[in-house]
């Protein structure tokens, strides 16, 4: 009899989705961090894991029309690097999505790529077709110069509402204030470790 487990060798795949207009800036330096974790995961792991980095930036990507076309046919009329991307949330077994914060929520690149999501919600809500079957996870990775921790209140919403609509479990934040200049992140060692060993032991 054969009692081995057709998951275990399976292919796991790690998106992370990166929307800061910066290259190299605070939020990027700890998604990196993650990733590199995963990374390290990856060499001693059974899964077949794949990592996806998506920089928002490089794509071209609009702004939803509000034309409805997908809650008539559940797809979207817009044909451009969404389209990608909608594959490649599609295939996430677990969706980190990363960015600072820009006048109290997430930046104008990923809040395009979140509005175009709302494809996904037509299906889930209004087509009733649950194209995402598998179960999966996600984080979110943020930083802001404020002072105050409830900056990061408004963003966190519009990630679990883009969670949701994904049938991704929310399953913790990443999310450091007072962190303004570029590279500040760096001085919060504990910061750099504790993400980089949640994408190490917690991302499977």
């Amino acid at each position: 009899m054969n009692n081995s487990n057709p998951d275990k060798h399976r292919e796991f795949k790690v998106v992370a989705i990166y929307g800061s207009p910066k290259k190299t800036g605070n939020t990027s330096l700890l998604l990196d961090r993650f990733l590199e974790g995963v990374a390290a995961a990856r060499k001693s792991s059974e899964k077949d894991i794949k990592i996806k980095k998506i920089t928002v930036r490089d794509l071209n990507i609009s702004p939803c029309r509000e034309c409805c076309n997908c809650s008539r046919t559940g797809e979207c009329v817009i044909k451009d690097d969404m389209q990608q991307v909608y594959k490649e949330l599609i295939e996430a077994d677990f969706l980190a999505v990363a960015s600072p914060v820009f006048f109290t929520t997430v930046s104008g690149y990923l809040k395009a790529l979140i509005d175009r999501c709302q494809r996904f919600w037509s299906l889930k809500y209004e087509h009733k077709k649950k194209i995402i079957t598998k179960k999966r996870k996600g984080i979110f990775i943020s930083t802001a110069g404020s002072g105050s921790k409830d900056i990061f209140n408004c963003p966190k919403k519009v990630i679990r509402s883009l969670f949701d609509v994904l049938y991704v479990d929310y399953l913790c934040d990443f999310v450091f204030n007072n962190v303004d200049s570029q590279g500040d992140i760096l001085k919060n060692k504990k910061a750099m470790e504790d993400i980089y060993r949640f994408g190490k032991e917690k991302a499977f």
